[in-house]
């Protein structure tokens, strides 16, 4: 009996022996290892951006669907929705399927499908379709070199390169510029 015995607590001490030694370190969580998409340090889903003036007023609010940053300070962006309001007497509305933000820049890069709308404090609303443009919060402008179609009731302007001041509102095509006008 004594020998039976003996020999259950070698086996019982071989077995937690074997569990230790397979077992992780303390504080080593069990879970399988998480990765954020393409190598970014971090990500966002469904995220808003506010961004305020040295007046401590919104400037701009940012809604981004995803948003992968990555360890140089730059970033790639989904589904974004620029709501722009400072020094504007309304506002600008910015979209765009894709945008990416440089490493050690604050300018937003726009691509795929941007659009623009801006509701005139006494006038029509002006819509804006490009395939690009830069949002250059610090600069208080929107700009690009790509071909531009503005709207608005019983006008058309096309373009190529566009330059907008938010600070007075003032939307300019570079070249290239034609004009058609429609009776309402």
């Amino acid at each position: 009996m004594l020998r039976v015995i003996a020999v259950l607590l070698v086996i019982a001490a071989g077995v937690i022996a074997l569990r230790w030694a397979d077992s992780p370190d303390p504080g080593t969580p069990t879970a399988p290892r998480l990765s954020t998409p393409e190598n970014s340090d971090y990500y966002m889903t469904d995220a808003v951006v506010h961004q305020m003036d040295p007046q401590g007023d919104l400037a701009y609010r940012m809604r981004l669907g995803q948003t992968l940053h990555f360890p140089d300070d730059s970033a790639r962006l989904r589904d974004i929705d620029v709501h722009y309001l400072a020094g504007t007497k309304t506002y600008w509305d910015v979209t765009a399927a894709r945008g990416r933000i440089p490493a050690g820049e604050r300018d937003i890069y726009l691509y795929d499908g941007v659009e623009a709308v801006h509701p005139r404090p006494n006038g029509p609303v002006v819509r804006i379709e490009t395939d690009n443009a830069w949002v250059r919060p610090d600069a208080d402008r929107i700009d690009t070199r790509a071909h531009v179609t503005a709207t608005q009731p019983g006008q058309r302007v096309e373009g190529d390169g566009m330059e907008v001041d938010l600070d007075t509102d003032k939307l300019r095509l570079l070249s290239n510029v034609q004009v058609t006008y429609t009776p309402d």
